[in-house]
């Protein structure tokens, strides 16, 4: 009996990549496809169609060029696809209309996600030593929560805590700093 599994799969690390990358972008994906296919539940089964394609694809994509711009460039033609296959009888837009949309809203979702990335640097340099020092363990180190609070003799839950502040603290001052300067709109 053939493994199907292996046919679907990318190999572990593969897979753990493609989760990660594709959780960071998946908001802007939805958002993007939305943006060009207005109904939504058209702009639901065009998200997960590229989803899977994303998924197959993963082993193609260049590391050193962005996931999102990739992932919307898949989705741009997934979009023209559905399109073209649909026929329903309300407003359809031309290809070049799409396009228009498409190459706007790439960039203004690129522009963003800079944005709110040089906030986030911005925000983290002003929060306290020993807050940017988790911060720095668990997520660019990596250092797995537990390690972190058996060398700093501190209960888990306290640092799953300390976390969920120091995120909601980031989140606030992103909103802020990014309204403030007008990029956030």
């Amino acid at each position: 009996m053939p493994n199907h599994q292996e046919d679907a799969s990318l190999p572990d690390d593969l897979h753990v990549k493609f989760l990660n990358v594709f959780t960071q972008h998946r908001n802007q994906l939805y958002s993007y496809i939305y943006s060009l296919l207005p109904n939504r539940d058209d702009a639901e089964d065009v998200f997960q169609r590229t989803s899977l394609i994303l998924w197959r694809k993963f082993p193609e994509y260049d590391d050193s060029s962005s996931f999102f711009s990739w992932a919307c460039g898949v989705a741009f033609y997934e979009v023209k696809n559905f399109i073209r296959v649909a026929q329903r009888k309300r407003l359809q837009f031309r290809d070049d209309v799409i396009q228009q949309l498409a190459d706007e809203k790439a960039g203004v979702s690129q522009n963003k996600l800079n944005q709110r990335a040089t906030a986030l640097q911005d925000c983290i340099q002003k929060l306290r030593d020993k807050d940017r020092d988790l911060v720095d363990q668990v997520y660019r180190n990596q250092t797995a929560i537990k390690d972190v609070a058996e060398a700093a003799g501190s209960a888990i839950q306290t640092l799953y805590n300390r976390l969920n502040q120091i995120r909601r603290q980031l989140t606030q001052c992103i909103e802020r700093t990014l309204s403030y300067t007008g990029e956030g709109k």
